[in-house]
């Protein structure tokens, strides 16, 4: 009998590709062309080099919502390098495919970034990863998820949230938690969400799986809660601030850069290790001298 390693798990989100202030490829490839990324997102790429060197073949690698950043129509793209979700996904998908999972599993983000008219770009990305097919609601067999037009039988590979276990420890994986600029804040709405997910206790899951790991994403900023029974955390990102989030001020808005490496040993331990930029290697703003 084989004896039980340690499993690696690897959580990515919030790529944003697309977006001028994201990461991208050296050479994304465009219509009848190609684009030079500029000093920031080259810099954001050296940044996820470094994490796929310190986990370059996890055994499951996670992306927590938003590869893409959409057509971004409130700011009708002035702030995207292409809004063409085609390119941005082919960008996507070759950043992505320079980690060796063994399983690569994926959840949705936000309709905003993520959705073309009806389309659902997440699930596509995820069949042309060879996603694990994953459709949790219930416990349906995503092979047996019904097209709602045609009654047909159809395999999906992403889901709002995404339910897990690895040796008996159960993971719950969603994109979505509540925001707060100020760091003195930041874990209030991920402990309010562990708190409540012990009101689901026996409900979602049966009392035995209830999630010890319960993941998040959306906000951009890594924060760690830790209950007696219970792991907590919020995902970084790889897309530095656009004008979006720079309406209320500078504070509170830089982001976390990197993503978060979770070990499962085989007698349950877990070990959360964060892979993120140190502040003397974050992009620094440009700074005017204007004394002579």
């Amino acid at each position: 009998m084989r004896a039980k390693q340690s499993r690696t798990i690897l959580f990515v989100s919030d790529m944003h590709v697309g977006s001028a202030f994201a990461v991208c490829s050296p050479n994304p490839s465009l219509k009848g062309g190609s684009y030079n990324p500029n000093k920031l997102q080259k810099k954001l790429y050296d940044i996820w080099c470094s994490v796929r060197d310190a986990v370059p073949k996890p055994h499951i690698l996670v992306l927590n919502g938003e590869p893409c950043d959409g057509s971004n129509p409130k700011q009708v793209g002035g702030e995207s390098w292409t809004t063409v979700m085609r390119e941005q996904l082919d960008d996507a998908c070759r950043l992505l495919g320079m980690y060796k999972p063994k399983y690569f599993l994926m959840t949705r983000g936000s309709n905003y970034h993520v959705h073309l008219g009806a389309d659902n770009q997440e699930e596509i990305l995820a069949k042309e990863l060879n996603a694990v097919p994953y459709s949790g609601y219930l416990g349906r067999d995503s092979a047996q998820v019904k097209d709602y037009d045609k009654n047909r039988n159809v395999t999906t590979r992403t889901d709002y949230y995404l339910t897990f276990s690895v040796h008996g420890k159960v993971f719950s994986v969603t994109h979505h938690i509540g925001f707060n600029r100020w760091f003195a804040y930041r874990t209030t709405a991920l402990a309010r969400e562990m708190a409540d997910m012990e009101f689901l206790r026996g409900r979602y899951w049966d009392n035995e799986h209830t999630p010890s790991v319960i993941v998040r994403s959306h906000v951009h900023y890594f924060v760690m809660v830790r209950f007696s029974n219970q792991f907590g955390f919020t995902t970084p990102s790889f897309k530095m601030p656009d004008s979006h989030l720079f309406r209320g001020g500078l504070g509170g808005t830089a982001p976390s850069l990197g993503a978060i490496e979770v070990i499962v040993e085989p007698n349950g331990h877990i070990q959360i290790e964060p892979h993120i930029v140190s502040n003397s290697d974050y992009p620094k703003h440009k700074i005017l001298d204007l004394t002579n």
